[in-house]
């Protein structure tokens, strides 16, 4: 009596399958081998694998239509604190491209740091892919202190512009971003 079926074991791998999407069928059906000693058929990993991806995309979605809430939750609880999110329409579908956040409490204390701003990305693994951008101070006491940060598409010339353009804004304009210094580990110019 097989007491192992498709539906449960996708409810076993769906922290493994958000962890790693690309985890293959093969892999489950090892993993089941290895951790519970039972043999399952190659077609039931598939399947589990399925109704996993099924699950975890239908959960990324549904996020995904929620990041208006999260944006008006962090300028509800966070009064003057900037949150921008940037879609696209195409035929008729709404595709999520960026998302830029500086909370007040960050703007504010920039202005007790250093005038230098960090600035840095970074790829942003799993299904959606995507870059991390971050703007990044350094206080009295030499310790990092996040600015702003934002998911974009891809990292490029329009990015970091739209990034850095929300970034002066938060901090007093082009008068008062004038005297800060921009650092970052750019080898080549876009």
């Amino acid at each position: 009596m097989n007491v192992i079926n498709a539906k449960w074991l996708s409810g076993q791998f769906k922290n493994t399958m958000r962890d790693n999407p690309s985890t293959r069928a093969v892999d489950i059906h090892k993993k089941i081998s290895r951790k519970w000693n039972m043999n399952v058929t190659k077609s039931m990993s598939r399947r589990a694998r399925a109704l996993t991806n099924e699950e975890v995309e239908g959960s990324f979605n549904e996020q995904f239509k929620r990041i208006y809430d999260y944006a008006h939750e962090i300028l509800r609880s966070n009064p003057r604190s900037t949150a921008k999110v940037k879609v696209d329409t195409i035929e008729g579908k709404t595709y999520f491209m960026r998302f830029y956040m500086c909370l007040k409490a960050c703007k504010d204390s920039f202005f007790f740091c250093r005038p230098i701003i960090g600035l840095d990305g970074c790829f942003l693994k799993g299904r959606y892919g995507g870059e991390l951008l971050t703007a990044i101070g350094r206080d009295a006491n030499d310790q990092m202190m996040p600015i702003a940060w934002a998911v974009v598409e891809v990292e490029n010339k329009d990015t970091w512009t739209w990034f850095l353009e929300l970034l002066v804004d938060d901090l007093g304009g082009p008068n008062i971003c004038s005297s800060i210094t921009f650092m970052s580990d750019q080898q080549k110019v876009c």
